[in-house]
């Protein structure tokens, strides 16, 4: 139903719920940011609302600020912000620390190596990173879905559409959960996207190219595909049966006070309550 949500149809319901209360609120992309955020919030102070995407939040926040309402900011994903786009010139609206909220959570090392942990046999979990030919499990997580976040940064810099949305990282990784197979991860979003093979050599070229020219691949990484990387680590090698979202959910909740205390994001939703005259964070 987010998906169906304009900017008006947000802008409206925010105003309905504020003619009722003096709350302040945060428009955010979906519910997983909901799900990080609002531990952390004093909900007698601010709540947050889920908006259908960037564009609508973006959208709303402009329309709020023409009709003079104040009481509003947004949390919008970083993505390719600073790499394909310029960043949003509000000082109400605050961009994730890393590409979205899920790799905000994920970049919490320890967290995440604590819920791996716990979904994992410990013995095939030490064996598995034991055997990798990264030093740690958080390394080859980040290894296996940095190729679908290239594919996915290509194909959005040249205007592909390719159909990279919850990509099958499973269906691509090799036996021993260490690598990508790069072909096979061409040819499925080729599949996926409803093109022909006719386009693969000139989308591996720029594959290639964008590669060769990627200095911070920590920008290049999503959260979806690393806590499906995740996941399919834990299933392949670690005598793990949790789900996708049993896993991603474990990682957003292990996302603690301490992790908000050191967080830029975090930071500046509290610097935008006090700006308010209110205390909107319980952690800070």
């Amino acid at each position: 139903m987010l998906d169906l949500l304009t900017a008006d149809d947000v802008l409206s319901h925010v105003m309905m719920l504020a003619d009722t209360n003096e709350l302040l609120y945060l428009l955010v992309e979906g519910d997983t940011d909901c799900s990080v955020i609002d531990p952390h919030l004093d909900i007698a102070a601010c709540d947050t609302i889920p908006s259908g995407g960037k564009t609508v939040v973006l959208g709303a926040i402009r329309m709020a600020r023409e009709e003079g309402f104040s009481r509003l900011a947004a949390v919008v994903d970083l993505d390719w912000v600073g790499i394909l786009y310029p960043k949003v010139e509000d000082n109400e609206v605050f961009v994730t620390d890393h590409y979205d909220i899920d790799a905000t959570v994920f970049f919490r090392e320890q967290n995440t190596l604590r819920v791996a942990g716990s979904f994992s046999n410990r013995a095939q979990l030490r064996s598995y990173v034991a055997n990798s030919n990264c030093p740690t499990l958080h390394e080859a997580v980040k290894q296996i879905a940095l190729p679908v976040g290239l594919l996915r940064f290509t194909s959005e810099k040249h205007r592909l559409q390719l159909n990279m949305r919850d990509f099958p990282i499973s269906v691509i990784l090799d036996h021993d959960a260490n690598e990508i197979d790069v072909d096979r991860l061409i040819d499925i979003a080729i599949k996926r996207s409803g093109k022909g093979d006719d386009c693969k050599e000139e989308i591996a070229r720029l594959y290639r190219e964008e590669g060769e020219q990627m200095t911070n691949p920590v920008r290049y990484l999503s959260g979806h595909d690393l806590l499906t990387a995740l996941a399919a680590v834990l299933h392949k090698k670690c005598g793990s049966k949790a789900s996708i979202d049993a896993i991603s959910r474990a990682v957003r909740g292990a996302y603690g006070c301490s992790d908000a205390g050191e967080s830029p994001l975090f930071s500046s939703i509290s610097e935008w309550g006090a700006s308010q005259q209110r205390e909107i964070l319980t952690c800070l």
